[in-house]
């Protein structure tokens, strides 16, 4: 009937934290019936319910007008929950935390090769204790109009503009295409002009001439602008998706969102208007209407260094049950 978290707010998003069962959730089981019983809400606790409760076993028995048992017949034995062993590194879990405190962010630390997450922090966070004893109705209301969102999980749910981050997808759709070689060189003077607009580079004074390391080293904006230019969005795109950007990893937690990787295709499904070369422009330094979710560029840093081997996040390490 009750629940504790020792570690309160450092992983609240990671377990979640469960409480009193709801109408809508009952499903006949007859745990679910007995007063007080609690089941997962979010994060661990949600995905693993049901292997960490269990089953209830079960008695039928005959009573006399006294409601004395006369005997029993029928007997059916429980089944006891499994222990659910995680991939959290919680030392590295806490040292993440202490980097965002005071901070609205998020950190995922990915191990490259097996796609094991060790440490995955969202801020500020919520202590699920609190959800175990019942929070009050001025408790819930702080919660969900805290404008820093505590109860969102930024780090599967966020949708956010990847910025540089995103010129290492951007220079291999350039390559892959055949549009540059790592030698060529663009000439940056701080900015580049398409039509009538002008596009910037966050250096005013310009980089010079920059060949494809120096531009990554750098982080040379117009370079990607022009590389972008180059090679189009829709060679950008299907990069892009290749290393999972936009669309859900199927990790093992509720509650995961998707992002966006914008295409001419996209745009007039839903914008009802034509693709703009300025939007390829911005698109090819992490900009415009690209979004993606940190566990996102976390797995698409984790298969650019661990040479291009495809990943599958997850938390799950392993699940044992009493009979071993």
């Amino acid at each position: 009937q009750t629940r504790s978290y020792p570690q309160g707010s450092e992983l609240a998003h990671v377990l979640g934290y469960v409480a009193p069962v709801s109408p809508s959730e009952l499903t006949g089981d007859p745990l679910l019936e007995l007063p007080g019983f609690r089941i997962g809400k979010a994060g661990v606790e949600t995905i693993h319910d049901l292997t960490l409760r269990g089953k209830g076993g079960s008695s039928q028995v005959e009573v006399n007008a006294y409601g004395r048992v006369i005997r029993e017949l029928e007997h059916r034995e429980g089944q006891p929950g499994a222990e659910i062993k995680l991939t959290i590194d919680l030392g590295l879990q806490r040292v993440v935390n202490k980097l965002l405190k005071g901070e609205s962010a998020s950190g995922v630390v990915i191990d490259v090769h097996s796609g094991e997450i060790l440490a995955m922090v969202s801020t500020p966070a919520y202590d699920p204790n609190a959800f175990n004893k019942g929070l009050s109705s001025s408790e819930w209301k702080a919660l969900i109009n805290d404008p820093r969102a505590p109860l969102n999980n930024k780090s599967i749910a966020g949708r956010y503009s990847p910025g540089s981050a995103f010129k290492m997808v951007m220079l291999l759709a350039a390559l892959e295409k055949g549009v540059i070689t790592p030698d060529s060189l663009m000439f940056c003077r701080g900015s580049m002009e398409l039509g009538d607009a002008e596009f910037h580079c966050w250096n005013k004074h310009g980089h010079g001439a920059v060949n494809a390391r120096q531009a990554i080293t750098q982080s040379c904006d117009v370079y990607f602008y022009e590389i972008a230019k180059r090679t189009g969005i829709v060679h950008i795109a299907a990069m892009a998706k290749r290393f999972g950007l936009g669309t859900p990893l199927g990790i093992d937690l509720p509650g995961e969102g998707g992002g966006l990787v914008p295409t001419p295709k996209w745009k007039r499904a839903v914008m009802k208007a034509a693709w703009q070369r300025g939007e390829t422009v911005i698109t090819g330094i992490g900009q415009g209407y690209l979004l993606v979710t940190p566990l996102q560029l976390a797995v698409m840093m984790a298969e650019l260094v661990n040479g291009g081997v495809s990943v599958t996040p997850h938390l799950t390490r392993k699940v044992t049950h009493k009979n071993g």
